[in-house]
């Protein structure tokens, strides 16, 4: 993370840009006031301060830790609990479990990753059970108890111990210090600022993008958005960023990634679909006693025979997806993906030559 911040700090500073490392709120639509006291005006004002990890209401939430401090554990725990079923979940369990801790993922809802295609999220389940990963679904954890170093946990009135517990419930937007009632700038029951679809607030001039206005929370996503902004500064008004298409990866052991549409959604927005699926081990797993499997779902518009989903679980899926999501942003058939040639030996060619429909 230093690094991160030492690299982004050099490109501001090449740039020209001055930065001033202090606290800043709003002191009424046009001004900025900063911690040291130091009030800045300005014609055009863009927010994007992030989000930050939502914590529970619970008893001995204030044992809870959350993907902010997971880094700065002084030593690896024996076993942990980790609330929620969202990517932050699913990632921070797999690099638990990976480590060696005995791994508790606690679910409110019957669900993994909502949104994502059910077939593949159950897949990806399966996968990590295999792993030694535990899930507990609609479970919702009512109380914390310190008891010397362990934390016994109340799920559904039965007793969990644990040597940490770990928050990945979701970000909330992080408007909280910004003052925002000094200046006309509306948001939702989230706190998230509402932009309109050139990212400009209730507040003529004032912008915002990135994790605070509660669109895509991913920082690819943020970076697009802040080029949209730039453009319709030089030329108001004129290009509209759509949030569709957009891969998305889910660093798990194993690896998952996707792009388009899943199943439920594809069926609800076209109709009829052909679904073509495969699920296999790599031929370079053949020769070991490795025994991870790829599985791969390609989602097809039948009439137009537009490839409208791709979603592959596997090692490099971020990798292989990127690649393809060219093609699926671009608007290619399934015929276009059957006269493709793969690339022999590797797993990414099954996906131009998927043949079994569901």
């Amino acid at each position: 993370l230093k690094r991160l911040n030492n690299i982004y700090n050099n490109l501001l500073s090449n740039a020209g840009v001055e930065v001033f490392s202090e606290w800043a709120s709003f002191k009424n639509n046009n001004t900025i006031e900063l911690s040291n006291g130091l009030n800045i005006n300005a014609k055009n004002i863009l927010i994007s301060v992030g989000g930050e990890p939502v914590i529970p209401e619970m008893k001995g939430s204030n044992s809870i830790i959350t993907s902010d401090e997971a880094f700065d554990l002084k030593k690896l725990p024996k076993n942990i609990l980790i609330m929620g079923g969202g990517y932050i979940a699913v990632e921070f369990a797999s690099i638990f479990n990976g480590l060696g801790v005995d791994t508790t993922i606690c679910i409110r809802s019957n669900t993994l990753l909502r949104g994502f295609d059910k077939q593949t999220v159950l897949f990806l389940k399966d996968e990590m059970e295999k792993k030694g990963i535990k899930f507990l679904f609609e479970s919702t954890p009512k109380e914390i108890t310190k008891i010397n170093e362990i934390y016994s946990v109340d799920i559904n009135n039965k007793e969990y111990n644990f040597e940490v517990v770990m928050a990945a419930t979701g970000r909330k937007s992080n408007t909280k210090k910004l003052k925002l009632e000094k200046t006309d700038i509306k948001t939702n029951e989230n706190g998230s600022i509402i932009v309109d679809d050139y990212f400009e607030t209730s507040s003529k001039n004032i912008y915002a993008i990135g994790d605070v206005i509660d669109k895509v929370q991913l920082t690819p996503v943020a970076i697009n958005e802040a080029v949209y902004f730039i453009k319709n500064l030089e030329q108001p008004n004129k290009d509209v960023f759509e949030y569709k298409n957009i891969p998305t990866a889910i660093f798990s052991n194993p690896n998952m990634a996707t792009v388009g549409l899943s199943e439920e959604l594809a069926r609800k927005k076209y109709g009829t679909i052909d679904v073509y699926v495969s699920e296999f081990k790599p031929l370079k797993f053949t020769l070991s006693n490795i025994n991870e499997r790829v599985f791969i779902k390609l989602i097809v518009e039948k009439t137009s025979d537009k490839v409208v989903g791709l979603h592959y679980i596997g090692n490099d899926a971020a990798e292989i997806v990127q690649g393809f999501s060219v093609a699926i942003v671009s608007g290619l058939k399934k015929s276009d993906f059957d006269r493709t040639i793969g690339i022999h030996p590797s797993s990414a060619e099954e996906i131009v030559t998927l043949k079994q429909k569901l």
